[in-house]
């Protein structure tokens, strides 16, 4: 068996992750699907950098599990329709259900972490700073953001903030650049309100964002009207850059 061969038990391991779109304890996996990620499938899928796993503050020794970048990728490409990976019947089931996943995601030319949306709840946008400004162009394309200030706390340095920290400050960046809940603003004006918190972390903090149910993060597709800030500020999500957010309801 090739190194990156994964077994039935691993499939459904990325597919449980996969579908519910949110870190995942061993107790939850054994208790609501009778599986587990222990021992040496553990370190193969930690290796093969398709899942991360970690301990939580206040959940003692128990691990938590959730996909990385990668390990949506491979979920996805295990929806393709294929023989069966086991004699089993319920492998069978499994099989006809993710072929019936793809074709809906090919037909709707949808991405996956937009089909397998984790449930959050609501978060009430807050009323925009009045030190930015923040307007909406002609085509509603969104904000064309004039920005001033931080979202970040002010007593946070940008190595000392944690990944919550980092999404607060971008969902308050958010309500500052936004005249309402619901608009599209330019995740230019986001970045330049998180000052100088290292890129990549951002761009991790963004990609985990757009999972959740309250986020969109899009591609703006008048490309012609790109500036060269918008085009640097870009996201990159799947096979495209993406610049404009919205957090509430699209």
């Amino acid at each position: 068996m090739a190194h990156d061969d994964l077994t039935p038990s691993e499939t459904g391991i990325l597919l449980v992750l996969l579908a519910h779109g949110r870190r995942i304890s061993n107790k939850e996996l054994d208790e609501r699907w009778k599986l587990s990620l222990t021992g040496s499938a553990r370190q193969k899928l930690n290796n093969l950098k398709l899942v991360e796993s970690s301990k939580e503050k206040g959940h003692g020794n128990v691990l938590f599990h959730e996909l990385t970048d990668r390990g949506w990728a491979r979920g996805r490409q295990e929806l393709a329709p294929r023989r069966p990976i086991s004699s089993s019947i319920k492998f069978g089931y499994l099989a006809a259900f993710t072929e019936g996943v793809e074709r809906f995601l090919i037909r709707e030319r949808m991405p996956v972490s937009d089909f397998f949306r984790a449930e959050a709840p609501w978060v009430d946008v807050l009323p925009a700073d009045s030190a930015v400004t923040a307007t909406t162009d002609s085509g509603g394309n969104g904000a064309s953001a004039t920005a001033t200030g931080s979202a970040r706390p002010p007593d946070a340095a940008p190595g000392a903030m944690s990944a919550a920290d980092i999404e607060a400050a971008v969902r308050t960046a958010y309500a500052q650049l936004a005249s309402r809940p619901g608009d599209w603003v330019r995740l230019v004006g986001v970045r330049l309100l998180l000052g100088d918190v290292e890129r990549e972390t951002v761009d991790r903090i963004l990609r985990g964002m757009v999972r959740q149910a309250d986020v969109w993060i899009v591609p703006d597709e008048d490309q012609k009207a790109l500036t060269a800030a918008d085009r640097e500020a870009a996201v990159r999500i799947g096979e495209h850059d993406s610049h404009l957010l919205l957090i509430g309801t699209a």
